[in-house]
């Protein structure tokens, strides 16, 4: 009885407005483009009864992120929650410029003052329509790869990183804006989902990402998934 019980129970619903990142992508050895994420929602559907529609898409920045929010509040949309995950494309910067003119300034694709506004004006908007924000840090990445990753698309390496001076400097602007999530998290009072730590903890964290680089491999996406997992069951009110 108890067990028709629990699968009356009606599932909370849920949106992911997010990068690539929450879109599941991963590349192979053949550097080619796959999606994951869906067999993880089906996986939090049963785990969870979380009925989730995933508004991730590849390559955008918080303010495309937050024009689609824009769009679907002004459609109405109803759900629960909403998970914010950006940042990895925001901290991007035109590598082609930097290749060809290393000696200039140049500016990431969302400053950071800017991304904080942002992610402040989604929290706040969320909120406005009875929903509750849910953020969470960013998967770290791997900055040696990623440069190699550069070179392949006709980018020169060595000018870039006559540029950067040293190669961690991309991790660790990238570390900056999940930084700034957790600090928003903490201002606005939103739960916030710690994967980067999940990552971090592992000796060997480099193994949990793809050869681009920037993107969770499978087994990095199977942590990712262990890290939700484990934040709903110590939050058991979000899923009931």
């Amino acid at each position: 009885m108890a067990q028709e019980v629990a699968h009356m129970k009606e599932a909370m619903q849920a949106r992911i407005y997010g990068d690539s990142v929450m879109k599941g992508t991963v590349i192979d050895r053949a550097y080619r483009y796959h999606a994951l994420m869906e067999e993880y929602l089906t996986k939090f559907r049963e785990k969870f009864s979380i009925e989730t529609e995933n508004r991730s898409r590849f390559g955008i920045t918080v303010d495309k992120g937050y024009s689609l929010l824009r769009q679907d509040l002004d459609q109405g949309v109803a759900c629960d929650y909403a998970l914010v995950e950006f940042g990895g494309n925001d901290c991007n910067f035109k590598w082609n410029e930097i290749s060809v003119l290393p000696e200039s300034e140049h500016e990431p694709l969302t400053r950071l003052s800017h991304f904080k506004e942002t992610y402040h004006s989604m929290v706040r908007d969320l909120k406005r329509a009875n929903i509750q924000p849910v953020l969470m840090t960013l998967p770290p990445i791997d900055a040696e790869r990623y440069l190699a990753f550069l070179g392949r698309n006709g980018n020169d390496p060595k000018q870039i990183l006559r540029w950067l001076g040293d190669v961690q400097r991309i991790y660790r602007f990238h570390e900056s804006y999940s930084n700034a999530i957790v600090r928003i998290a903490e201002e606005t009072g939103c739960p916030l989902v710690d994967v980067r730590s999940y990552f971090l903890d592992r000796p060997r964290f480099r193994d949990l990402i793809c050869i681009d680089g920037v993107h969770p491999s499978e087994a990095g996406y199977k942590l990712v998934f262990q890290a939700f997992t484990d934040f709903i069951s110590n939050n058991p009110a979000a899923a009931c």
